[in-house]
C-alpha cells in the first residue's frame, strides 16, 4: 500500500513526454501586461496545438477568436464538446480536459500559478508534466517562476523566462470613498464577496447616483457573466458601473477605470479573513486596460480602515510558490483498493491521503469535496471507476440539494436508467424577482452543468 501511494516521481507517469526534448517558455508579469496575448500569437502560428485555460469562459473565448481568424479550432470542456472539424489539430480546452495522448507543436497553459491551488493544482501539474508538445508556453504570475524552474530541472528540461511589464499604470488613491456611495462614477467596479452584498450595493448605487449597474459573481453562469461584462464595456449601453465578486480577477475582459473594495475580508468557508495578497493584487490589476478609455487605473476602498491593507498588499513582495498539486490517477486508486476489498470508497480516499508520500516540490491536493460526494453516493451500487468519476464532479459540496442530485444521478446510472434533463430540472416561467427565486435559478443552472459534465 505504501508503494502504491508513492507519488514522489510524478514525471515518470508520462514516459512519452519524457522521451521528447520539450522547450518550456514561461511568460510572466502582472495583469494587463500582454503575456497571454504573446503566447496565443505563437499558438496561432502552429500547425497543431492546444490552449489550456482555468475557466470554461476563457476556453470559449480562445475557441471563438481562433475560428474568427480562420484558424479551425475545436472546443473541449468538462461540460461541452464542439467539433468544427474531426481532422482539426487545434483545441481550446479547460486545463482538466487537456489531451495528453496527442503529439503537437505548441501548447499554452494559462494562469500557471494555479499549480499551487489546494483543490485544482493537480490539473496544471498534469498538463505541465504530461503534454506532448514541442513547445510549452506557460502564462502567469512571477510567483510561479522558481517552482516551475525546479520541476523542469528535475525533468532535464530548460526553461526560458520572458518577463513583461504592465502596459498601463495603476495607482492607489490616497483616500477612501469614506462610506459615501454618491462618489461612485462611470467606469467604477465595486468589489464585494457575497451575493447579498452585491445586490445590496447595486440597489444602493442605483438609488443614490442614478447610475445603472451590471453584476458578476461566481454563482452566475459564465455566459451570463460575459453578457453583464459586455453591457458594462459597451459605451452605448446605459450600464456604467459593475458590482462584482472576485470573479472579476480572472476570465473577463473589462474596461474598468477604478476598482473599489467594499471590503477586504472574505468568508473562506470557516471565518471572515483578509483576502490573500496575490488575490487582491490580481483584482486591483483589473483597473485600467490597455487600448481603452480607462487606460490609467485607480484603486481605493469604500471604508477608510481597509485602505491601509490595500496599500500594504500592493507594495508587498512576491510570495513565491513552494509546491505543486498532485492527484492520483484512477488506476492508482484501483490498485490501492485491491489491497482493501471490503473498504468503502470514502475510507479508501482517506487511507490513501494518510499514506501518500510526495517529493519536496509537490503536495497532495485536498480530497475534501471528493470524500463528501463519495459519502453521498456510498449507498449506491457502483464500480470503483464510476464512483471515482462521479466523486470528481464539479459540485459545491456546501449545497445539500446538489449533493442529493449527484446521488440521484448515481442511482439512475447504477440501474442503467435513461436520464433526461427535464426529469431533474424545472425552470421557472418568470424571471427571478427576489433572492430566493434567483438562488433557485442558479441551482437549476448548476444541475444542468452537472448533467452535461456527467453526460
Amino acid at each position: 500500500m505504501r508503494k502504491l501511494s508513492d507519488l514522489r516521481f510524478p514525471g515518470e507517469w508520462f514516459p512519452e513526454a519524457r522521451q521528447m526534448q520539450r522547450k518550456i517558455i514561461l511568460h510572466v508579469g502582472p495583469t494587463n501586461s500582454g503575456k497571454t496575448y504573446r503566447a496565443l500569437k505563437r499558438l496561432e502560428e502552429a500547425e497543431s496545438g492546444i490552449y489550456c485555460g482555468p475557466l470554461r469562459l476563457l476556453a470559449h473565448e480562445v475557441f471563438e477568436k481562433m475560428n474568427a481568424k480562420g484558424i479551425t479550432c475545436n472546443l473541449l470542456t468538462g461540460e461541452e464538446k464542439r467539433v468544427m472539424d474531426e481532422a482539426c489539430l487545434m483545441t481550446s480546452s479547460t486545463v482538466e480536459m487537456a489531451n495528453l495522448g496527442r503529439r503537437m507543436e505548441v501548447a499554452v497553459i494559462d494562469e500557471i500559478q494555479m499549480i499551487g491551488d489546494p483543490l485544482r493544482g493537480w490539473a496544471w501539474t498534469q498538463a505541465l508534466l504530461g503534454l506532448k508538445a514541442k513547445e510549452i508556453h506557460l502564462c502567469g504570475e512571477p510567483a510561479a517562476v522558481p517552482l516551475i524552474k525546479s520541476i523542469c530541472e528535475s525533468l532535464n528540461e530548460e526553461v526560458v523566462v520572458n518577463e513583461y511589464e504592465r502596459l498601463t499604470p495603476v495607482t492607489i488613491n490616497e483616500a477612501s470613498l469614506n462610506r459615501n456611495w454618491t462618489k461612485i462614477r462611470k467606469g467604477d467596479c465595486v468589489v464585494a464577496f457575497s451575493r447579498s452584498q452585491i445586490f445590496e450595493i447595486k440597489t444602493k448605487i442605483e438609488k443614490e447616483t442614478g447610475l445603472k449597474c451590471a453584476v458578476a459573481y461566481g454563482a452566475l453562469p459564465p455566459e451570463t457573466r460575459a453578457m453583464q461584462a459586455r453591457s458594462f464595456n459597451d459605451p452605448e449601453s446605459d450600464v456604467n458601473v459593475l458590482v462584482a465578486s472576485d470573479a472579476v480577477g480572472m476570465g473577463l475582459n473589462l474596461n474598468i477605470k477604478r476598482i473599489i473594495f467594499s471590503t477586504v475580508k472574505k468568508f473562506d468557508g470557516h471565518a471572515n479573513r483578509y483576502m490573500s495578497i496575490p488575490q487582491l493584487k490580481q483584482i486591483a490589476g483589473r483597473a485600467g486596460r490597455f487600448g481603452t478609455t480607462y487606460a490609467n487605473g485607480q484603486v481605493t476602498t469604500m471604508y477608510p480602515q481597509d485602505l491601509n491593507y490595500v496599500k500594504m498588499a500592493m507594495k508587498a513582495p512576491i510570495h513565491y510558490l513552494k509546491l505543486a498539486g498532485l492527484q492520483p490517477t484512477v488506476d492508482m486508486l484501483e490498485f490501492f483498493a485491491v489491497q482493501m476489498p471490503q473498504e468503502s470508497f470514502p475510507n479508501l480516499l482517506q487511507k490513501f491521503e494518510e499514506m501518500a508520500s510526495v517529493e519536496s516540490s509537490y503536495f497532495l491536493c485536498n480530497f475534501g469535496d471528493q470524500k463528501k460526494i463519495a459519502e453521498a453516493i456510498n449507498h449506491v451500487d457502483l464500480n470503483l471507476r464510476d464512483r471515482y468519476i462521479i466523486s470528481t464532479a464539479p459540485v459545491s459540496t456546501r449545497n445539500e440539494q446538489l449533493l442529493d442530485t449527484v446521488a440521484r444521478f448515481a442511482e439512475m446510472h447504477s440501474h442503467s436508467d435513461t436520464c433526461t434533463l427535464d426529469t431533474v430540472v424545472t425552470l421557472p416561467k418568470q424571471p427571478p424577482r427576489e433572492p430566493k427565486s434567483l438562488q433557485e435559478l442558479e441551482l437549476a443552472h448548476k444541475t444542468i452543468m452537472l448533467y452535461m459534465w456527467l453526460a
